[in-house]
């Protein structure tokens, strides 16, 4: 029988119930026009007896016990009230202080982007022993992160790798980016130093978004000479226009240039840097038509030692990341071989390295994944005592409980029937602690959410309370329950019936 037709049966009990006493008296006065009632209840057995295997053979018995420990925690737990609000109020503070930290976690770890299919994206880096001062780096823009001690690396390459990687035949799409700060965008007679991006043509059908309204960027405007458009985000458009739909057709002056607003993204839509959110997003060659040294900019695109774009790319179906990567480091060694001047640079060589690109840019994990750990070894430790201490309570509780124990067990209780009712108790109790802790968990991301920004107005990272947290939840608050209910209940049930119920019944003399 499936658990939803249990469920059915339990909540028409009563009219089963009924049918069951009706069926027994029927045959119970069937038997007694022949045999007189007293014969015929000695033929028919123990009634209560039968009615206990049938109810057993129904199947219901177990979720029948359930709710009966549950009704029976519930008043012990009203009955002892000031013990029941130490003990939500102690395990509210340490489940709340985990899911608050598990909720920037899940931010910064484990959230996928939101896209198509994220699995099949890769990011493309290289690595260098020690420092790249001396290699073919000769220039560029974009940040360099230190290995440990012995490299560093980078997501920034010359413009003419990102051509070769275009023709690898492990990729589906290959797109390139990078970041602007310094724009000054003005719309609708408002002027503002906006955050946005430059992104090759491939961008958005790389990573598989489709557009809030009108279209996205595409190959054919990105290059030299095209009308210059651009793509503005779900929320920048909705701050400007009122409404997102409204911005299509409308014309932003970006750096004293027009530029024909050709669509809108998703609203959840943030880019590949969890850390960052774009407002808008230009063809990369319109920053041609931005740059004050037009010749300077030019010659970035065709410059094999200067350093600036990012690469993402889209694995084919079947190609592994491991498989991509034997591909393409022979590749790649090859070329930025051929861009070393001397012996010096051809010793020290950047190597490719293809790291998964599920959750995009790894920056915002790399600044915030060991504070993050240390605060949740920390509040971890909290859960820990607080546990122990509600663990010693229930203890010392079940002392208090010894003749009530003793009793259930003496006309016939099963030890770990007694326990699961103890444990039910336990888990109700922590299920409260959780459903509190959420609460301060609210609080405890506000607070993160402050420390972790430090001053700064556009840090975009913000935790919330998804499915992915509630479920981490749910289940830490069942864990609890369990672990500081589990010895307490054992050791309860360990007493020696004959013996406590001679010493209550003297105490009560």
């Amino acid at each position: 029988m499936s658990i939803f037709r249990k469920l059915k049966w339990l909540f028409k009990r009563r009219d089963k119930e009924a049918d069951l006493r009706e069926e027994l008296e029927f045959h119970l006065s069937e038997e007694a026009e022949d045999s007189g009632r007293d014969s015929a209840r000695r033929d028919l057995g123990n009634i209560s007896l039968i009615e206990e295997d049938t109810r057993a053979a129904w199947g219901w018995t177990w979720l029948e016990q359930l709710l009966q420990d549950t009704r029976y925690a519930f008043r012990t737990m009203l009955h002892n009230r000031a013990f029941t609000a130490l003990a939500v109020l102690s395990l509210a503070l340490g489940i709340g202080a985990n899911t608050a930290i598990y909720s920037f976690m899940d931010a910064i770890l484990l959230r996928a982007l939101p896209v198509q299919d994220p699995r099949s994206l890769v990011v493309l880096n290289w690595r260098v022993a020690g420092k790249p001062r001396g290699t073919v780096l000769h220039g560029g823009s974009g940040s360099l992160r230190p290995e440990g001690k012995t490299g560093t690396s980078s997501g920034n390459f010359p413009y003419p790798s990102f051509e070769l990687m275009r023709k690898s035949e492990v990729f589906s799409t290959v797109f390139a980016f990078f970041p602007t700060d310094n724009l000054n965008l003005m719309a609708q007679g408002q002027s503002e130093v906006a955050h946005g991006e430059y992104v090759s043509g491939d961008y958005f059908r790389g990573l598989a978004v489709p557009p809030a309204f009108g279209r996205l960027i595409a190959g054919d405007d990105d290059r030299e000479g095209v009308p210059p458009v651009i793509v503005v985000s779900f929320a920048y458009g909705q701050r400007r226009f009122g409404e997102a739909g409204k911005a299509v057709g409308e014309i932003i002056q970006v750096n004293n240039t027009p530029f024909n607003v050709i669509g809108v993204t998703p609203p959840e839509f943030f880019g590949v840097d969890p850390s960052t959110a774009p407002d808008f997003y230009l063809p990369m060659h319109a920053n041609l038509l931005a740059g004050a040294n037009l010749n300077g900019v030019r010659n970035q695109y065709v410059n094999a030692n200067f350093y600036w774009v990012e690469m993402m790319g889209r694995l084919r179906p079947g190609v592994s990341l491991a498989q991509a990567t034997a591909v393409l480091t022979p590749q790649f060694h090859a070329w930025v071989a051929s861009t070393a001047e001397n012996d010096a640079e051809r010793a020290r060589l950047p190597a490719l390295w293809v790291r998964e690109g599920a959750a995009g840019l790894d920056d915002l994990r790399r600044q915030y994944s060991k504070p993050l750990y240390i605060l949740l070894a920390m509040v971890g430790l909290i859960l820990a005592i607080a546990c122990a201490n509600i663990a010693n309570l229930l203890l010392a509780r079940a002392a208090a409980r010894r003749r009530e124990i003793a009793v259930r067990l003496s006309i016939g209780a099963g030890r770990w029937r007694v326990v699961r009712q103890l444990l039910t108790e336990s888990v109700l109790l922590a299920a409260l602690g959780g459903a509190l802790g959420l609460m301060f968990a609210v609080w405890g991301q506000r607070a993160l959410t402050l420390m972790l920004a430090n001053g700064q107005e556009n840090f975009t990272l913000h935790a919330e309370l998804n499915w992915h947290v509630l479920a981490a939840t749910a289940a830490l608050a069942i864990l609890t329950g369990l672990v500081f209910g589990l010895a307490p209940a054992i050791q309860a049930t360990k007493v020696d019936v004959m013996p406590t119920l001679r010493e209550s019944r003297s105490i009560q003399r």
